[in-house]
């Protein structure tokens, strides 16, 4: 990704508008930093977190009906926070909960910049172990598949999707398909999860072939359309937004 087009967004939530107002200041002052939202309460930044990937979260802690730290100990796939708050007893709460910098009211700039650079340090550097995981996964180019008694190797770069059918799977590739004796549970445990994705109960999708999704169904490049499963819709949302938000 070219460094010049890289914006990292950011949320600021404080129950003062005065507050806000400043932070939202010096976030314009840094680059590639962008605020996608300025909240007064956890409602709206809980609100906001379902729909989109946000980098990083300016959080204040006493604030009314939830707390900050309330906040980001239910946070699922939490942003990097950074807390901003004028009661200095919380550091050691700051500090269990991981959060990247506790800033102190009031804030001055350079103090400000310091944290923000911190945390787009730790993205970063996951961004690379990310990529490394990645690279690492595409390494495993194929799997060997036991169809009766003939046994097949699959290249995964060849997989759309896995389908489940009863105690069989069948593995829909770009020219054909195999079918194994196996559960689609172990079929998910040696894939590459960096590849592939559950999305249903019966299916499992390569995230390459990936056309376009809604809540309820996903589009394959093959124009197979797999419906996505109550209890994975949560997962999938945030890996393949994720996914949208590095191209």
């Amino acid at each position: 990704m070219d460094d010049a087009t890289i914006k990292y967004k950011c949320i600021i939530v404080d129950d003062e508008q005065l507050a806000r107002e400043m932070l939202a200041v010096y976030a314009s002052r840094v680059p590639h930093l962008e605020v996608v939202a300025k909240c007064k309460n956890a409602a709206e930044v809980e609100a906001i977190l379902r729909e989109q990937k946000v980098d990083i979260l300016l959080s204040d802690i006493e604030m009314p009906l939830k707390s900050g730290i309330d906040l980001i100990s239910e946070l699922e796939n939490q942003p990097k926070v950074i807390f901003t708050t004028a009661y200095q007893q919380y550091a050691i709460k700051g500090y269990e909960l991981e959060v990247v910098d506790y800033l102190l009211k009031p804030i001055g700039f350079e103090r400000f910049a310091k944290a923000i650079q911190k945390a787009i340090l730790q993205i970063e550097t996951e961004r690379k172990a990310k990529a490394f995981e990645l690279d690492k996964a595409q390494q495993a180019q194929f799997l060997i598949i036991k169809e009766g008694y003939d046994q097949h190797k699959l290249f995964l770069k060849e997989l759309i999707y896995v389908e489940a059918m009863r105690e069989y799977v069948v593995y829909h590739k770009t020219d054909g398909k195999l079918m194994e004796l196996r559960s689609i549970s172990k079929v998910e445990k040696i894939l590459p999860q960096a590849q592939f994705l559950r999305v249903h109960r019966s299916f499992i999708v390569a995230i390459a072939a990936v056309k376009s999704w809604h809540v309820n169904m996903i589009q394959l490049s093959n124009t197979t359309e797999i419906p996505i499963g109550k209890t994975y819709r949560k997962k999938v949302k945030l890996v393949l937004n994720d996914l949208s938000n590095t191209l």
